[in-house]
């Protein structure tokens, strides 16, 4: 057996034993409320991923849907951790390219499909640049990443509020995949994003230099690569996966600009990246995981069993929790850098 085909078992339980581990500890909070764990969980799960006849009844649906943007914003979170840069700008970068999707979408006359896909371009076109200001300016200035991708979220917020924006024509809209559901095209293309981003961080000399800049700067600098190009192209691909997140959330949900997403929150990104271990195929599955686990929270916890469902947001704390602590584990003997 190939060595890579040896290593994916183990792979898969360093992914999963957290998820187990944050069941476990959350069946001692619902033991704490007096309700039981089983009980509660099994409403959960059901409420979450659970399907019955129809599409419009199927709750894995819900939660693929809730996980389209959480897959871009896993994404560009765990491009921007990969080339060093740690990131939290996702919800200004999605944003800028809700906006931009938004202004393309209402306000040219185009064919049906290439509307749409000349409105994707445009919000991660200005993603993109959203997301390379701040890399610019720790590379060219020292700016810390945190503080300035920090400090630009509410910039974003100002700037994009000042523009008015149109409705979403018709032309430009995201057709769904299944009747009756807001699942669109835009999950495939976040399954094609991630394929993306796996095959050129991990099987192109650009995400070579991507990955061994952000995880040994100075070797990559004494072996020759290049010093700029690899972080600035890193920050701007992070910021184009953040933006393309809103444009699929304007075109193929809300067929108007928002500034809220109900789907994504503004350190979603990193969570999805950091429990997705920080690979493409982490991040769809985790992404799917937590869209599930907020719907069932709300559905299955708080309405059908009269559990809080901060419940829900505690178990993705736990899993968060789990998954630091293996990474420390693995940091302090030589791997600190696990991935799928």
């Amino acid at each position: 057996m190939p060595p890579a085909l040896a290593r994916i078992p183990k792979r898969v339980i360093w992914l999963l034993l957290p998820v187990f581990l944050s069941l476990l500890a959350g069946a001692l909070l619902i033991l704490a409320v007096g309700e039981n764990p089983l009980e509660a969980y099994a409403s959960l799960f059901d409420a979450g991923f659970g399907c019955q006849a129809g599409p419009g009844r199927c709750a894995l649906i819900t939660a693929v849907t809730f996980a389209t943007p959480l897959i871009f914003t896993g994404l560009s979170a765990t491009v921007a951790l990969r080339g060093g840069f740690f990131s939290i700008g996702q919800a200004g970068q999605m944003l800028f390219g809700a906006a931009a999707a938004a202004w393309l979408a209402g306000s040219l006359s185009l064919p049906p499909g290439f509307h749409a896909l000349i409105a994707l371009l445009g919000a991660a076109f200005f993603g993109g640049l959203w997301g390379l200001l701040p890399g610019m300016l720790k590379h060219y200035i020292g700016v810390n990443e945190i503080l300035a991708t920090l400090v630009l979220n509410p910039i974003a917020v100002v700037l994009v509020g000042v523009v008015r924006l149109p409705g979403v024509d018709w032309s430009a809209r995201l057709s769904p995949l299944l009747p009756s559901t807001k699942l669109t095209m835009g999950f495939l293309l976040a399954l094609t994003a991630a394929l993306f981003v796996y095959i050129y961080l991990w099987r192109t000399a650009r995400g070579l230099e991507i990955r061994t800049s952000g995880k040994a700067p100075r070797f990559a600098l004494y072996g020759g690569m290049p010093r700029h190009a690899p972080a600035l192209v890193t920050m701007m691909l992070s910021g184009a996966l953040a933006g393309l997140a809103g444009g699929v959330e304007v075109l193929g949900v809300h067929y108007h600009f928002v500034s809220t997403f109900s789907a994504v929150n503004d350190f979603d990104g990193l969570i999805v990246a950091f429990a997705g271990q920080l690979h493409p195929a982490g991040v769809v599955l985790f992404a799917i995981l937590l869209g599930g686990l907020r719907t069932g929270s709300l559905v299955g916890l708080q309405i059908g069993s009269g559990i809080p469902r901060e419940l829900g947001s505690a178990l993705i704390a736990l899993m968060l929790m789990f998954v630091a602590t293996h990474r420390f584990y693995n940091s302090n003997n030589g791997d600190s850098n696990p991935s799928l």
